[in-house]
């Protein structure tokens, strides 16, 4: 029999341990009693709701994390605006609550989101509501509060205020964090950044931060694994011209604030010195998009007459072998990253990378060391750096072989499995 005098408590080593106010229990009384406990803790199961704004953010940024806690026997849930991704996530055997999300301030839309998410909440009763991307985590730490959740965690894919902010959204966008931290167990960060600009500024209480990062799949991720053969039928099939001897690239959502802009200018002021030179523009623009830009692209792309080296691919699934193609890999983001995982998947792939000084991509990519930091938003510095790598194989060569060092020793995802499990084990959760 186990005392009301006794408590039970959980080791950072994943031991119970039990304690007791007397000393009249024998060694037998309280390993049974451990035993009794323990099971009780193994038999329940761990119910999680991970909330975003759209589904391809499931799909492609929390798949991993998801399928790693699924594999630990943890019930994993997700929460997202509709989209042709739910139905894949709902294949591969997850729960989806398709719950409209703006990705905007919208006062009668965010009220209906809130509502949904709560009702959804309280029906399921999670012991733990993980939120991503700013509206959405706003509006989902809301309704976990509301529906009485004990643990609440967000993870800041770069928070939406940083150093190409106006002062107007910075203020706004900060305000609405901190009031929002005040409602939240723990905020996970991808970069070490914002962790020091959160402490800086007051943000919340320092040991609601932690550092979560950012990773990839090194084996999947690999240029061991290609075969020759099938990455000359990838480059037919895209309509590579045949005598091309240089291919540079980018991966992502076509979102003006990506700046392929920058990149496509960049190629037409580098076709002169390179004249066999392809860019290849991965990825697709959503409806939901608040600023489309691929028309204004291909408009562009025309007016400068290089219609025949430009390549959109739309989006795609085989990113390790189009990444295959490539000699470089640059990504003239100006938005707020938290770190990339394009660029960590260009690095695991062996590849030198150009990336603009923006938070994330400046700690990813260690400049003259695994590639080139230029500033953002200017075609004339990117092009300058494409050229410097395009006209030089060895550094090239060398710039990847120290990028995909960097990865196995910092980016593999088992870290960030680790990290993230230890994390809700902190907030008292009773994990495999």
């Amino acid at each position: 029999m186990v005392s009301s005098q006794m408590k039970i408590t959980y080791t950072k080593d994943l031991k119970f341990q039990l304690t007791s106010n007397t000393v009249m229990y024998s060694d037998n009384h309280r390993i049974q009693a451990i035993n009794h406990l323990a099971n009780e803790y193994n038999h329940q199961q761990v119910k999680i709701l991970q909330i975003c704004a759209i589904p391809a953010t499931a799909k492609t940024l929390l798949l991993p994390q998801i399928q790693y806690l699924d594999s630990q026997k943890i019930t994993v849930d997700i929460a997202c605006s509709p989209g042709p991704e739910v139905n894949y996530l709902e294949e591969q055997g997850y729960k989806v609550y398709p719950v409209q999300i703006d990705r905007k301030i919208s006062l009668i839309s965010n009220l209906l989101s809130i509502y949904h998410l709560t009702k959804i909440i309280q029906h399921n009763q999670y012991n733990l509501v993980h939120v991503h991307t700013p509206i959405a985590a706003l509006l989902g730490r809301i309704a976990a509060k509301l529906a009485g959740v004990k643990r609440i965690v967000y993870t800041a894919h770069g928070f939406p205020f940083h150093d190409l902010s106006s002062p107007n959204q910075y203020r706004f966008y900060f305000t609405a964090e901190k009031i929002a931290a005040f409602i939240t167990d723990l905020i996970l960060t991808q970069n070490y950044e914002d962790i020091a600009t959160a402490n800086k500024l007051g943000l919340c209480k320092k040991e609601k931060l932690c550092y979560l990062g950012n990773g990839v799949n090194i084996h999947r991720f690999q240029r061991d694994r290609l075969n020759l053969n099938h990455q000359n039928q990838l480059k037919k099939s895209l309509g590579i011209p045949e005598n091309t001897n240089f291919i540079i690239g980018t991966v992502g959502r076509l979102t003006r604030k990506k700046g392929s802009a920058y990149l496509v200018e960049a190629t037409a002021k580098l076709l002169p010195q390179f004249p066999n030179l392809h860019t290849l523009i991965i990825g697709s623009e959503l409806s939901s998009d608040p600023e489309p830009i691929k028309a204004e692209l291909i408009e562009r792309i025309h007016a400068l007459g290089i219609e025949q080296h430009v390549t959109f691919t739309g989006g795609r699934q085989d990113i390790p072998e189009l990444l295959g193609l490539l000699d470089i890999f640059t990504l003239p983001t100006f938005t707020h990253e938290g770190l990339p995982r394009s660029i960590l998947e260009a690095m695991s792939m062996g590849l030198p990378v150009v990336a603009t000084d923006i938070r994330g991509c400046r700690e990813a990519v260690v400049h003259e060391e695994t590639g080139l930091i230029v500033p953002s938003q200017n075609s004339e510095k990117l092009a300058e750096a494409l050229g410097k790598l395009l006209s030089n194989y060895e550094l090239r060569q060398a710039y990847g072989k120290k990028g995909r060092q960097r990865i196995e020793a910092e980016y593999d995802e088992r870290l960030v499995f680790q990290r993230l499990v230890q994390s809700y084990r902190q907030l008292g959760l009773f994990l495999p």
